[in-house]
């Protein structure tokens, strides 16, 4: 059966996406990849480690899209942290050439979604059921937003227009559910709007510049009439 456009989109974009991010972790030696990442606590050997740990997660539930039969993304929240703490710990070739695989293997077993493993659903770390054509989205953003959090020169503004747009209404939405902030109205590219609640407060800036508020609390780009609030966090 063929993919769905929509999976085809995302398995390309997610390519292309994951070639960018091993463009950037090539160029890193074993000093700049031990200098920190946009992440409390993590260098970017922990980013890139992660990155490898979560191609292999994404597998599994690929797996569990394919067969039918569930099975736990990591062993345990211990074992995630261990695995990705001694990752970090390796040479910068180490790092990378783990990246590398992990993402192949990933790559290869989601172009295998296409027909009813589409729309079985599977279930992620944090319990949230999701449909098997949706794995490679849900890889895209830790692929972009840890891409993003290397501090190494990629920036949102790199990533796909489309993507950024999708991952501002995704944030706009976590924060709605969230509870924790006033009311506001974003105002991005070519007038484009979200808000929450009755949009009190005006924040304006590029997508790519409201996109690292969200995400990350980074203010370059961003402006309001009023103080930038702190946002919830977003991991």
């Amino acid at each position: 059966m063929t993919a769905s456009s929509h999976l085809s989109d995302n398995l390309k974009l997610l390519a292309h996406e994951t070639d960018q991010l091993v463009r950037t972790a090539e160029g890193l030696d074993d000093a700049a990849i031990r200098e920190a990442s946009l992440c409390a606590g993590w260098t970017r050997a922990h980013v890139l480690s992660h990155l490898a740990r979560n191609a292999d997660a994404s597998g599994r539930l690929v797996g569990w899209a394919k067969t039918g039969t569930p099975v736990a993304m990591y062993e345990s929240p211990q074992a995630r942290d261990a695995e990705i703490e001694a990752g970090s710990t390796r040479s910068a070739a180490e790092i990378l050439t783990d990246l590398e695989s992990s993402s192949a293997r990933f790559a290869l077993r989601a172009a295998g979604l296409s027909g009813p493993p589409e729309i079985c659903q599977v279930e992620t770390r944090a319990g949230n059921k999701v449909r098997g054509a949706q794995l490679p989205t849900l890889r895209l953003l830790e692929v972009v937003f840890h891409h993003v959090d290397l501090n190494a020169g990629y920036t949102f503004a790199e990533a796909d227009p489309g993507f950024v747009k999708r991952a501002i209404s995704n944030a706009v939405e976590r924060l709605r559910a969230s509870g924790q902030v006033p009311a506001l109205s974003l105002a991005g590219d070519d007038g484009e709007t979200w808000s929450i609640g009755d949009g009190a407060k005006d924040v304006n800036g590029n997508n790519a510049a409201l996109l690292l508020w969200l995400a990350r609390g980074g203010e370059a780009g961003v402006s309001s009439a009023d103080a930038l609030l702190k946002l919830p966090a977003w991991g």
